[in-house]
Protein backbone atom coordinates (compact mmCIF):
# COMPACT_ATOMS: atom_id res chain seq x y z
CA UNK A 1 0.00 0.00 0.00
CA UNK A 2 1.17 3.58 -0.57
CA UNK A 3 3.18 4.90 2.34
CA UNK A 4 3.19 8.51 3.51
CA UNK A 5 5.69 9.16 6.27
CA UNK A 6 5.37 11.84 8.93
CA UNK A 7 7.79 13.35 9.70
CA UNK A 8 9.25 11.62 6.62
CA UNK A 9 8.06 14.00 3.99
CA UNK A 10 8.14 12.21 0.68
CA UNK A 11 5.45 9.98 -0.72
CA UNK A 12 7.11 6.60 -0.97
CA UNK A 13 6.00 3.02 -0.55
CA UNK A 14 7.59 1.29 2.41
CA UNK A 15 9.66 -1.89 2.45
CA UNK A 16 11.98 -3.53 4.96
CA UNK A 17 15.72 -3.42 4.29
CA UNK A 18 16.21 -7.19 4.14
CA UNK A 19 18.06 -8.79 1.22
CA UNK A 20 18.95 -5.32 -0.01
CA UNK A 21 21.32 -4.88 2.91
CA UNK A 22 23.85 -7.06 1.09
CA UNK A 23 23.61 -5.21 -2.20
CA UNK A 24 22.93 -1.59 -1.28
CA UNK A 25 25.08 0.71 0.80
CA UNK A 26 23.88 2.34 3.96
CA UNK A 27 21.71 -0.28 5.66
CA UNK A 28 22.05 -0.46 9.44
CA UNK A 29 20.06 -1.10 12.59
CA UNK A 30 18.40 2.31 12.22
CA UNK A 31 15.90 0.98 9.65
CA UNK A 32 12.42 2.45 9.69
CA UNK A 33 9.16 1.19 8.23
CA UNK A 34 6.44 3.69 9.05
CA UNK A 35 2.86 4.28 7.94
CA UNK A 36 1.18 7.67 8.37
CA UNK A 37 0.04 10.69 6.38
CA UNK A 38 2.57 13.01 4.76
CA UNK A 39 2.47 16.79 4.58
CA UNK A 40 6.02 17.85 3.82
CA UNK A 41 8.53 18.57 1.07
CA UNK A 42 12.04 17.69 0.04
CA UNK A 43 14.49 20.15 -1.45
CA UNK A 44 15.65 18.87 -4.81
CA UNK A 45 18.96 20.66 -5.34
CA UNK A 46 21.06 17.63 -6.05
CA UNK A 47 24.33 15.84 -6.50
CA UNK A 48 23.72 12.79 -8.69
CA UNK A 49 25.80 9.78 -9.60
CA UNK A 50 24.91 7.11 -12.14
CA UNK A 51 26.33 3.62 -12.36
CA UNK A 52 25.87 0.53 -14.47
CA UNK A 53 27.71 -2.76 -14.85
CA UNK A 54 29.73 -1.28 -17.68
CA UNK A 55 30.23 2.38 -16.83
CA UNK A 56 30.17 4.99 -14.09
CA UNK A 57 29.10 8.57 -14.73
CA UNK A 58 29.14 11.16 -11.95
CA UNK A 59 27.53 14.55 -12.27
CA UNK A 60 26.94 17.43 -9.90
CA UNK A 61 23.84 19.42 -10.74
CA UNK A 62 21.71 22.16 -9.26
CA UNK A 63 18.12 21.09 -9.76
CA UNK A 64 15.48 23.61 -8.77
CA UNK A 65 11.79 22.72 -8.59
CA UNK A 66 11.33 22.59 -12.36
CA UNK A 67 10.89 19.66 -14.76
CA UNK A 68 14.15 18.11 -15.92
CA UNK A 69 14.93 17.94 -19.64
CA UNK A 70 17.48 15.35 -20.74
CA UNK A 71 19.86 16.59 -23.42
CA UNK A 72 20.38 14.63 -26.65
CA UNK A 73 23.23 12.15 -26.36
CA UNK A 74 22.78 11.70 -22.62
CA UNK A 75 23.71 8.26 -21.29
CA UNK A 76 20.93 5.83 -20.46
CA UNK A 77 21.85 6.02 -16.77
CA UNK A 78 21.72 9.82 -16.69
CA UNK A 79 18.38 9.81 -18.49
CA UNK A 80 16.94 7.61 -15.75
CA UNK A 81 18.41 9.86 -13.04
CA UNK A 82 17.08 13.01 -14.69
CA UNK A 83 13.59 11.56 -14.83
CA UNK A 84 13.78 10.37 -11.22
CA UNK A 85 14.88 13.79 -9.96
CA UNK A 86 12.22 15.32 -12.21
CA UNK A 87 9.56 13.33 -10.37
CA UNK A 88 10.49 14.89 -7.02
CA UNK A 89 10.59 18.33 -8.64
CA UNK A 90 7.11 17.76 -10.06
CA UNK A 91 5.88 16.62 -6.65
CA UNK A 92 7.27 19.75 -5.01
CA UNK A 93 5.73 22.05 -7.61
CA UNK A 94 2.34 20.34 -7.32
CA UNK A 95 2.36 20.93 -3.55
CA UNK A 96 3.75 24.47 -3.47
CA UNK A 97 1.40 27.46 -3.30
CA UNK A 98 -2.00 25.81 -3.59
CA UNK A 99 -1.56 22.03 -3.96
CA UNK A 100 -2.89 20.72 -7.27
CA UNK A 101 -3.53 16.96 -7.43
CA UNK A 102 -4.45 17.39 -11.11
CA UNK A 103 -1.06 18.84 -12.05
CA UNK A 104 -0.20 17.13 -15.37
CA UNK A 105 3.47 16.91 -14.36
CA UNK A 106 2.59 14.28 -11.76
CA UNK A 107 1.32 12.02 -14.53
CA UNK A 108 4.28 12.89 -16.71
CA UNK A 109 6.80 11.66 -14.13
CA UNK A 110 4.89 8.96 -12.20
CA UNK A 111 2.84 5.89 -13.00
CA UNK A 112 1.05 3.07 -11.20
CA UNK A 113 1.22 2.95 -7.42
CA UNK A 114 3.53 5.94 -7.13
CA UNK A 115 1.16 8.08 -9.18
CA UNK A 116 -1.74 7.03 -6.97
CA UNK A 117 0.35 7.83 -3.88
CA UNK A 118 1.49 11.29 -4.93
CA UNK A 119 -1.98 12.32 -6.15
CA UNK A 120 -3.48 11.19 -2.83
CA UNK A 121 -0.79 13.05 -0.90
CA UNK A 122 -1.33 16.25 -2.88
CA UNK A 123 -5.10 16.02 -2.41
CA UNK A 124 -4.55 15.55 1.34
CA UNK A 125 -2.34 18.63 1.52
CA UNK A 126 -4.94 20.64 -0.40
CA UNK A 127 -7.70 19.51 1.95
CA UNK A 128 -5.54 20.13 5.04
CA UNK A 129 -4.67 23.72 4.12
CA UNK A 130 -0.90 23.19 3.93
CA UNK A 131 1.74 23.65 1.25
CA UNK A 132 5.44 22.99 0.63
CA UNK A 133 8.20 25.58 0.88
CA UNK A 134 11.96 25.28 0.61
CA UNK A 135 14.22 25.76 3.60
CA UNK A 136 16.04 29.08 3.73
CA UNK A 137 19.38 27.24 3.95
CA UNK A 138 18.88 23.77 2.46
CA UNK A 139 21.51 21.08 2.93
CA UNK A 140 21.44 20.23 -0.79
CA UNK A 141 22.34 16.56 -0.36
CA UNK A 142 20.86 14.12 -2.85
CA UNK A 143 22.75 11.22 -4.41
CA UNK A 144 21.05 9.02 -6.98
CA UNK A 145 22.65 5.86 -8.37
CA UNK A 146 21.32 3.62 -11.12
CA UNK A 147 21.41 0.05 -9.81
CA UNK A 148 20.23 -1.61 -13.02
CA UNK A 149 18.50 -1.03 -16.32
CA UNK A 150 16.76 -4.05 -17.81
CA UNK A 151 14.76 -3.21 -20.92
CA UNK A 152 11.91 -0.92 -19.90
CA UNK A 153 12.57 -1.31 -16.17
CA UNK A 154 15.18 0.49 -14.07
CA UNK A 155 16.08 0.51 -10.38
CA UNK A 156 17.67 3.49 -8.64
CA UNK A 157 19.07 4.01 -5.16
CA UNK A 158 18.84 7.43 -3.51
CA UNK A 159 20.24 9.08 -0.41
CA UNK A 160 18.60 12.44 0.27
CA UNK A 161 18.37 14.93 3.11
CA UNK A 162 14.74 16.02 3.37
CA UNK A 163 14.74 19.52 4.86
CA UNK A 164 11.80 21.23 3.17
CA UNK A 165 9.05 22.98 5.11
CA UNK A 166 5.34 22.41 5.47
CA UNK A 167 3.46 25.65 6.06
CA UNK A 168 -0.12 26.68 6.70
CA UNK A 169 -1.52 28.33 3.58
CA UNK A 170 -3.75 30.61 5.67
CA UNK A 171 -1.20 31.90 8.17
CA UNK A 172 2.20 31.04 6.72
CA UNK A 173 3.05 29.33 10.01
CA UNK A 174 5.57 26.52 9.73
CA UNK A 175 3.83 23.24 10.50
CA UNK A 176 6.88 20.98 10.08
CA UNK A 177 10.52 21.95 9.73
CA UNK A 178 12.12 18.68 10.79
CA UNK A 179 15.17 17.38 8.94
CA UNK A 180 15.70 13.72 8.11
CA UNK A 181 17.87 11.58 5.86
CA UNK A 182 16.21 8.97 3.67
CA UNK A 183 17.69 5.90 2.02
CA UNK A 184 15.30 5.05 -0.82
CA UNK A 185 15.11 2.47 -3.57
CA UNK A 186 12.82 3.19 -6.51
CA UNK A 187 11.62 1.29 -9.53
CA UNK A 188 11.05 3.08 -12.82
CA UNK A 189 9.21 1.95 -15.92
CA UNK A 190 9.58 3.25 -19.46
CA UNK A 191 6.07 4.10 -20.62
CA UNK A 192 5.68 5.15 -24.26
CA UNK A 193 9.41 5.84 -24.38
CA UNK A 194 9.48 7.94 -21.21
CA UNK A 195 10.85 6.87 -17.82
CA UNK A 196 8.42 7.24 -14.91
CA UNK A 197 8.65 6.40 -11.21
CA UNK A 198 6.37 3.44 -10.54
CA UNK A 199 7.27 2.67 -6.94
CA UNK A 200 9.59 4.12 -4.30
CA UNK A 201 10.44 2.30 -1.08
CA UNK A 202 11.86 3.83 2.07
CA UNK A 203 14.63 1.51 3.24
CA UNK A 204 15.94 3.65 6.08
CA UNK A 205 15.26 6.95 7.79
CA UNK A 206 17.65 8.86 10.04
CA UNK A 207 16.97 11.95 12.12
CA UNK A 208 18.91 14.97 10.88
CA UNK A 209 21.82 14.71 8.45
CA UNK A 210 23.03 11.18 9.13
CA UNK A 211 23.44 7.67 7.75
CA UNK A 212 24.10 7.55 4.03
CA UNK A 213 24.34 11.37 3.88
CA UNK A 214 27.62 11.17 5.79
CA UNK A 215 29.17 8.65 3.40
CA UNK A 216 32.02 9.98 1.29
Amino acid sequence: MPWFGHPPRRAVISALCVALVLALAGCSDDDSDTAASSTTAADRTSTTASTSSTSRDTTTTTTEATPVTTAPGTTAEQEVIDRYVGYWNARFNANAGVPNPDDPALRDFATGRQLDAVVAETQSNLDSGVAFERAAEPHNIQRVTVVEIDGDRAVVQECVVDDGLVVSRDTGEVVDDSVSTHNVQAEMLRVDGVWKVSEARLLQQFEGVAGCALAS
